[in-house]
């Protein structure tokens, strides 16, 4: 939503100055990422659901992410995207191509992508803790906004994450959408510090035969 009523933006205003002081969050947050980089890989299966408020429907996808530092290779559906942390090759297996694109150091330290999903809020944001509930499985789960400190420069006003307390994990990422769509991840599986080899974090066209090659660096 681009036009934002004067009496929301003071509201949203008193939300950033709250939560930019806001200890507690802090906390939870460094904890998150001291325990996220002491692993040395990452293998996650999740889910990423889709819901359009203004035309009330709902799309739900599954995916799987192998990170390696600041390498990743994502799947989801018909599409994988690899990234070797200078160049990410994007594979339409529906359309047999694959376009290959430059990683940008300015998308490297603020964007949201796959490398940096679980330390996301290290940079660029004001955050607040908003609540903890125990679950019917015993574990604590504990609520945190996130509000972009640049919030013009983003396609969303808000991201919710919900951490397991004693694991200091993120289990879900709620991205709420400036034009009213938002959209979930909630990690279903994850498992750390398996060996993963380095060509699984570069294109191989020995592996994708007949597909077009589109370079747009």
């Amino acid at each position: 939503m681009k036009k934002i009523i004067f009496m929301l933006g003071l509201c949203l205003t008193n939300y950033t100055i709250f939560a930019q002081v806001d200890a507690k969050a802090k906390k939870i947050l460094d904890d998150v990422s001291a325990k996220t980089k002491t692993y040395s890989t990452i293998n996650a299966e999740f889910t990423i659901t889709i819901e359009n408020k203004k035309n009330k429907t709902s799309d739900s996808q599954t995916g799987k992410l192998t990170l390696k530092g600041a390498k990743y290779k994502l799947e989801v559906n018909n599409q994988t995207i690899i990234s070797d942390n200078k160049t990410s090759w994007t594979i339409l297996k529906d359309a047999s191509e694959v376009q290959i694109n430059s990683i940008e150091s300015k998308e490297k330290e603020t964007g949201l992508n796959p490398s940096n999903i679980f330390t996301m809020h290290e940079k660029g944001f004001k955050y607040e803790f908003v609540k903890e509930e125990k679950q019917k499985n015993g574990a604590l789960y504990q609520t945190i906004k996130l509000y972009p400190e640049d919030v013009k420069k983003k396609n969303y006003h808000t991201a919710v994450l919900t951490i397991n307390k004693e694991k200091s994990q993120i289990v879900s990422i709620k991205i709420l959408g400036k034009d009213g769509t938002d959209m979930t991840y909630l990690v279903k599986n994850f498992n750390t510090n398996a060996a993963v080899a380095e060509s699984v974090f570069v294109f191989n066209d020995k592996n994708y035969p007949g597909y077009e090659v589109i370079d747009l660096r």
